[in-house]
């Protein structure tokens, strides 16, 4: 008798400890605690939260609630996906895991950035192709059901002219003579007087690219100091400015920025104007088709949930 309640409360503590483990059951499929908490912990640190315990109570409560619908959501995309057959393989898997380590100094490296959200690099591969697998799962099956058409497009084209101008652009070639800003008086008169000989040597007439090439101390100057086509706000105020005001083949006066003295050429400009509706049809409708997208995976998932036996087993 001793036995059988020995065996009874051992069953019990087990079963205990499973469900202590366990946020929820999808279709009977485990979501664990952990890969939950792995989940809040990500996005805690992408608010700038160190770890759960540092958390408000009113947040930790809203992320673990956006998590594990993300979670739940994703485990029955997982399920269609498997019995539909649209899964990647170990070797995909595989493929993918050795571009991440790429990115990092060393596979020790990779090992240790996962195991700070709660992976092992075993669990890591089973999430990942859960997550790959989902992902071919909505290109190749739900994408299917999304379609944009060509009054969509004249609408979305007609509500947002002013976000179909192509940003103004301009193509220059400079010549840097550098000059720290804490430079001497005699430093300053000396870089002073190299440029300004430079700008007298082009505006006679002089080959600018070979000016630059022979003179310039920035690193463009190998190029013949061409610095290709730029956007406003990708230089420093001073020289974009200059930049911008200059005509193809017009040359600056001399442009101090903190980095020294310049001469800019202007080489050509692009851009200001507004794309056409047949130019920005593409890009339109692919904007388009992934915002639909988005929405019917949403609603995709709402009907599965509304037909599945998912139990939450966790507070919040």
């Amino acid at each position: 008798m001793r036995t059988e309640v020995l065996v009874f409360a051992l069953a019990m503590g087990l079963a205990q400890a499973a469900v202590a483990d366990t946020a929820a059951t999808v279709n009977g499929d485990e979501i664990t605690v952990e890969r939950l908490d792995n989940g809040v912990n990500a996005i805690l640190r992408q608010q700038g939260v160190e770890s759960a315990d540092k958390a408000d109570p009113a947040q930790l409560k809203e992320v673990r609630e956006r998590v594990l619908e993300v979670l739940i959501g994703q485990r029955l995309l997982w399920q269609q996906a498997k019995q539909k057959d649209i899964m990647v393989s170990d070797a995909e898997v595989e493929q993918a895991i050795a571009e991440v380590k790429g990115r990092f100094e060393s596979e020790q490296a990779f090992l240790d950035r996962i195991g700070q959200s709660g992976f092992s690099e075993q669990t890591y591969k089973e999430d990942l192709k859960q997550q790959l697998s989902v992902r071919r799962y909505v290109s190749e099956d739900l994408a299917k059901e999304v379609t944009v058409s060509d009054e969509e497009i004249d609408e979305f084209y007609k509500a947002n002219l002013e976000s179909m101008q192509r940003p103004e652009q301009v193509q220059a070639r400079h010549i840097l003579i550098k000059l720290e800003a804490s430079a001497d008086e005699a430093t300053d008169t000396a870089a002073r007087a190299k440029i300004d000989k430079l700008l007298e040597d082009a505006k006679g007439g002089a080959d600018f690219a070979e000016l630059a090439t022979n003179n310039s101390e920035g690193p463009s100057a190998a190029r013949g100091g061409d610095l290709g086509f730029f956007g406003r706000g990708q230089m420093v105020p001073a020289f974009e400015q200059a930049a911008f005001a200059l005509q193809p083949g017009e040359l600056s006066g001399v442009v101090r920025t903190q980095f020294g003295y310049h001469i800019i050429k202007s080489e050509a400009r692009r851009g200001g104007e507004t794309a056409t509706k047949e130019e920005a049809a593409d890009q339109i409708r692919e904007h388009l088709q992934q915002q639909k997208l988005q929405q019917h995976v949403q609603d995709h998932v709402k009907g599965l949930r509304d037909q599945a036996e998912v139990e939450v087993l966790v507070s919040n």
